[in-house]
C-alpha cells in the first residue's frame, strides 16, 4: 500500500521507513511535523497517491496532540482514507476522540478503517504489519493495553458483558477474526460466534447497522468518560 507516514524521532521515522518498504510498502512521504502532515495529505490524497496515513500523536509544531489533531482533520476531509495513530502512551481519551469519528460513519455498510497503537507495538513486526492491513480493509485496530485500560475503567458496558463476552471483544478491537478469536481462547468456533452475538446483542448492534464487529468496538470506547 502507498503509506503517508508522520513522526518527528528521525531514527524512529527512518525505521518505519524501512519496516515498510521492506514489506513490500510505498512511503509516498515521511514527514517530521504535523504541519507538513497537513501539507502532504492536501497534495497526495486528492491525488490518489495515499491508502493510509500513519501518524504519531505528540508531534511538533507544539508537541501536544499536534499528530492526533492533524489526523482528525485529514479524516473529516477525506472520511474514506485509513488512518492509523502511533502514541507512546496509554490515552484513553485520545483513542476515543479517534473513533468516535468513525461513528458516524459507522452506520453506513462499509466503514473506513482507523487504529490506535502503542509505538511498542512496533517491535512486534508481524502484528504491527497486519494491523495496517486491517485498518486498510476498513477494520478497526485499538492496542490491547489501551483496551484493557479501558476495560478497567468502565462500568455500565463491563456489567452488560461476561468476562468470556470481554475476552472476545477485546481481541475482536485488535481485528482478530472469529477463527483467530477461536485459536486464542482455545474455543470452537461455534462459540465464538455465540458469544459475538451475544456481544452484539447487549450493545444493541442490528444486522441494519452495517459493519458490527467495528460498531461493537467503537460503542465500547465511546462508552468511556473522557479522561481527567
Amino acid at each position: 500500500m502507498r503509506i503517508l507516514l508522520a513522526e518527528d524521532a528521525a531514527l524512529l521515522r527512518d525505521g518505519l521507513v524501512a519496516l515498510l518498504e521492506r514489506a513490500g510498502h510505498v512511503v509516498t512521504a515521511a514527514v517530521p511535523t504535523a504541519t507538513e502532515l497537513r501539507a502532504e495529505a492536501s497534495t497526495l490524497i486528492p491525488a490518489g497517491g495515499v491508502d493510509l496515513v500513519l501518524t504519531d500523536v505528540r508531534m511538533p509544531p507544539g508537541h501536544g496532540d499536534d499528530g492526533l489533531q492533524a489526523a482528525l482533520e485529514i479524516r473529516r476531509k477525506h472520511p474514506t482514507i485509513p488512518v492509523v495513530v502511533l502514541s507512546q502512551y496509554v490515552e484513553q481519551q485520545y483513542a476515543s476522540e479517534l473513533l468516535g469519528l468513525t461513528a458516524k460513519d459507522g452506520q453506513s455498510a462499509s466503514p473506513t478503517g482507523l487504529g490506535y497503537l502503542l509505538k511498542d507495538r512496533v517491535s512486534k513486526v508481524h502484528d504491527f504489519l497486519n494491523s495496517l492491513e486491517v485498518v486498510r480493509r476498513g477494520g478497526i485496530v485499538v492496542d490491547p493495553l489501551v483496551v484493557t485500560a479501558l476495560m478497567r475503567r468502565e462500568t455500565n458496558v463491563v456489567a452488560k458483558l461476561s468476562s468470556r463476552e470481554l475476552e472476545v471483544l477485546e481481541l475482536v478491537s485488535q481485528g482478530e477474526t472469529n477463527d483467530q478469536i477461536s485459536v486464542r481462547l482455545h474455543l470452537s468456533r461455534g462459540a465464538v460466534v455465540k458469544h459475538v452475538s451475544a456481544v452484539f446483542d447487549k450493545l444493541g448492534i442490528s444486522e441494519q447497522d452495517g459493519n458490527r464487529r467495528v460498531l461493537a468496538v467503537i460503542a465500547y470506547l465511546r462508552a468511556q468518560p473522557p479522561a481527567q
